[in-house]
């Protein structure tokens, strides 16, 4: 089976299994011959945002755990 044709036959069956995830857009094979099976473009916003705000929300939580006292502070 030539390239051409193994290529071909590869990206029809992860079409097929890529049926039944809609999350996932159309395999492609790049020239380099790496398959590149791309999350939805707003699926992919909506993690990020999801991962920044908890990353935000983490370094707040460990920024107010330490207590900020004055140097003329006197216990």
């Amino acid at each position: 089976m030539s390239d051409e044709k193994a290529e071909k036959a590869l990206l029809a069956a992860l079409e097929v299994i890529l049926a039944d995830h809609p999350d996932y857009q159309k395999p492609q094979i790049r020239s380099d011959g790496d398959i590149l099976i791309p999350l939805d473009p707003v699926l992919k916003k909506n993690r990020a945002a999801h991962r920044n705000v908890a990353e935000a929300i983490s370094d707040w939580m460990a920024r107010d755990g330490k207590t900020r006292r004055s140097s003329t502070w006197i216990e």
